[in-house]
């Protein structure tokens, strides 16, 4: 199960877009409050806070990487443990299964988990299927998933 500290309507979906889309980073800063929210009681002094990783088709655009950027701005270190072995396209305007598909064996786990508890964080969820498949990386890795968060979800997946 993802908790999202927001739902992804009105208010909070414009904000987040224009972080996005728009390169309006001063927005990080009450994003990343909200996303502490859920994600501190989710994190002991050991376990990994580990972002979903970003295309590097998204950071050359941007400039940074999304949920990096938010775990900095919710007072956590982001621990970059994931990588995309696979190109995907985006997302957005793609069904539940499409989203599988499109996410289906695209991560990896970039160092060896041991054992270590790791709490995986993205931006934005609809379907589940980017944060199942860094789930099944980081377990592949050798990575215990104890939790997955993100800043919102959309009202259908996060029962808003």
């Amino acid at each position: 199960m993802v908790r999202a500290a927001l739902p992804f309507e009105g208010v909070a979906s414009r904000c987040i877009r224009r972080l996005k889309g728009e390169g309006e980073t001063l927005l990080a800063g009450p994003l990343g409050t909200a996303l502490a929210a859920v994600l501190a009681p989710e994190i002991a002094p050991t376990t990994w806070v580990i972002p979903v990783p970003t295309s590097r088709r998204a950071f050359r655009r941007r400039g940074y990487r999304v949920p990096d950027l938010l775990i900095r701005r919710a007072d956590a270190a982001p621990q970059r443990a994931l990588s995309l072995v696979t190109s995907t396209v985006d997302q957005r305007g793609l069904g539940a299964q499409a989203r599988e598909q499109n996410m289906r064996d695209a991560m990896r786990a970039r160092r060896p988990g041991e054992g270590a508890d790791a709490v995986i964080v993205d931006d934005v969820v609809t379907t589940g299927a980017t944060i199942d498949e860094a789930a099944r990386a980081l377990e592949a890795g050798g990575f215990r998933v104890v939790a997955a968060v993100a800043l919102a979800a959309t009202p259908r997946r996060a029962g808003f």
